[in-house]
């Protein structure tokens, strides 16, 4: 039998190529209501997959369906969590999409996310360094990571400007695993800790109701 293939983004080569469908896993697994905290047992499916460009692994993820071609990637990642806000998710997924091609433009996209969430933040300064002590200053970020997002910043400048300095990709990647730290730190704790404390309270709520 002929194996399966998809077109899609290949996060490892930044390419549109053919993934090549080299194994799955079914597996089932047990979820819970939110409201009642019942079990509630679905079907799921891993499938791993080969990008015909660079012959890179690719992991992808399907829930009920079962279907190689609808499935989910999950690994490697290329989108920020969805507690985000689009504009800046939209600039992120414009930038890691030519992150091992191009550098230089990946620093500039994600110094416009920063500004992006600065400006999200609601900062009153004008300069980006000022901005980010801003938000250390107001407790939003840490001190490390204002002192590590002015170098981010100091990075994207060297990106956007003709030099003999250029950025590595090593250094792309750094900066990658960086801004996605500042992203958790900012959006995406609060919003586990507030919906953890909901479903606490939904839980006990349900617990303590009397049986119908």
């Amino acid at each position: 039998m002929d194996k399966a293939h998809r077109i899609d983004f290949c996060p490892h080569c930044c390419n549109r190529a053919p993934h090549t469908l080299l194994c799955s896993q079914h597996y089932e697994s047990i979820g819970w209501t939110t409201a009642d905290g019942d079990k509630m047992p679905y079907d799921a499916m891993y499938f791993i997959a080969r990008c015909e460009t660079c012959k890179e692994i690719i992991i992808y993820h399907s829930i009920e369906d079962n279907d190689f071609n609808s499935s989910e990637l999950i690994w490697p990642s290329v989108g920020l969590d969805q507690t985000v806000p689009k504009e800046i998710s939209h600039i992120y997924e414009e930038a890691v999409r030519i992150k091992h091609i191009a550098p230089n433009a990946f620093a500039v996209q994600i110094r416009r996310a920063l500004e992006a969430l600065c400006k999200d933040r609601k900062t009153k300064n004008q300069s980006l360094a000022r901005q980010l002590k801003e938000l250390s200053d107001k407790g939003e970020i840490p001190t490390t990571l204002s002192e590590a997002s002015d170098i981010l910043r100091l990075i994207g400048n060297v990106g956007a400007h003709a030099s003999e300095t250029d950025v590595h990709p090593l250094q792309a990647m750094a900066i990658d695993n960086f801004f996605k730290a500042i992203v958790e730190y900012v959006y995406v704790s609060p919003t586990k800790i507030k919906e953890f404390k909901e479903q606490m309270n939904q839980y006990n709520k349900a617990k303590k109701e009397p049986n119908k």
